[in-house]
């Protein structure tokens, strides 16, 4: 787990993502991916995709929480789900828009904070976060939050992101 953000700041994310070349780059792709990474998140949504299928479910509302560039909803936008994209920072939010577009997605775009959502109870069939729990100290406060805007028999699908040094993700 990576202590240097564990206050949550976004000022600190903000400086941090601007010094990464992957910045403008999202892991959704349509076709074959190209990469592990791209792979491994096609993995995660059919995962997804194959719970929701079993279930009955029907394409309706989605939010990703934590989304970053939106990767994982991407693939719930280009599947007829209508998503919500929230993030603490604005400026990664800026990025996620832009590759919306370029990728022919629609999405709504929130700044806000996970730990209190501003979301009434019941918004969303499905609630998606990869990669944000494991920068909290206690993951009940998000956790709690999701389930209040989750409808009934929606589905939340949380992964967190192990602490490796190794990560494929840093030779996406």
């Amino acid at each position: 787990m990576n202590t240097q953000f564990k206050s949550g700041s976004s000022a600190e994310f903000d400086e941090n993502w601007n010094l990464r070349k992957e910045t403008k780059y999202n892991h959704w792709r349509r076709g074959a991916p190209r990469n592990q990474i791209q792979l491994a998140f096609r993995n995660h949504f059919e995962v997804f995709r194959r719970y929701l299928l079993r279930d009955g479910a029907k394409p309706g509302m989605c939010l990703e929480i934590g989304a970053g560039r939106g990767s994982i909803s991407s693939f719930f936008a280009d599947s007829g789900y209508r998503c919500t994209l929230l993030d603490a920072s604005a400026t990664v939010l800026d990025v996620a828009r832009q590759i919306y577009a370029r990728n022919g997605h629609e999405a709504e775009y929130v700044v806000g904070d996970a730990n209190h959502l501003v979301f009434p109870d019941s918004s969303f069939d499905v609630v998606v976060s990869i990669g944000l729990l494991e920068h909290f100290e206690n993951i009940e406060p998000p956790l709690r939050e999701q389930l209040r805007v989750l409808r009934p028999g929606g589905r939340c699908f949380c992964y967190v992101v192990p602490g490796n040094p190794q990560n494929v993700q840093r030779y996406f």
